[in-house]
């Protein structure tokens, strides 16, 4: 058995998110001697569906876990996780730095995007997730949830400044809903922040609420 097998199996078997640790005492402790904890650590890069660099430094390892904002891992659900948007396109070396931001700013987003889900909460109290990824005539909305008077709550991120875009698109997503499910809406636009143009055009909308967010880096020591 591989360890990437091993490494499937037994998160797959606790049917929760787990610790690197969690993977590394499980690897010492059925198959003690079998591999250097250099090789989990290595494999704990090179499986992972969300991370671009994966794909060009370990080309052929099979990826299959999901890493969340919080450092633990999961297996890849595309129906939990969404779309893997995270295969890097390569081309020349413009091509490849443009995919690079691209890939950056895809994978902050679905960490903003993660953490929201597991903490809908800070958005509002009573805040209960529905679906995230939900594809539909209208696009693909990226949080869909319910207050907690059972009204449903799209939330839309964009990473960095909102754009005019942001609010046509969250307007097509409200009117969307309201016309298909015959029920009220409301949205929420998360982004880094809103110029005054875009705080006008939110006015013109009903039931649209900007939330901005701001990023807090913490530092850990990497034990080798």
């Amino acid at each position: 058995m591989t360890m990437a097998q091993v490494i499937r199996e037994y998160v797959a078997s606790k049917g929760r998110a787990v610790t690197a640790e969690e993977i590394k005492n499980h690897i010492n402790a059925e198959h003690a001697g079998e591999w250097k904890t250099s090789t989990v650590q290595a494999h704990l890069y090179a499986c992972l569906v969300n991370n671009p660099k994966a794909y060009i430094h370990h080309p052929y390892a099979e990826k299959f876990l999901y890493k969340n904002s919080d450092g633990t891992f999961e297996i890849y659900s595309e129906k939990i996780h969404g779309p893997n948007e995270w295969v890097p396109d390569l081309g020349d070396d413009e091509e490849s730095d443009v995919a690079e931001l691209v890939e950056t700013t895809i994978s902050l987003e679905r960490d903003i995007e993660d953490h929201l889900v597991h903490n809908l909460d800070a958005i509002e109290e009573g805040l209960s997730l529905v679906g995230r990824q939900i594809k539909n005539d209208a696009g693909r909305m990226d949080i869909v949830a319910e207050d907690s008077s059972d009204q449903a709550v799209i939330i839309e991120i964009k990473v960095g400044e909102a754009k005019d875009s942001a609010i046509g698109q969250i307007a097509r997503y409200i009117g969307w809903y309201a016309k298909t499910e015959g029920k009220p809406v409301r949205g929420i636009l998360v982004a880094g922040n809103f110029p005054e143009s875009i705080q006008y055009a939110a006015e013109a909308i009903p039931n649209l609420t900007l939330l901005s967010y701001k990023i807090n880096f913490s530092f850990n020591e990497v034990k080798i």
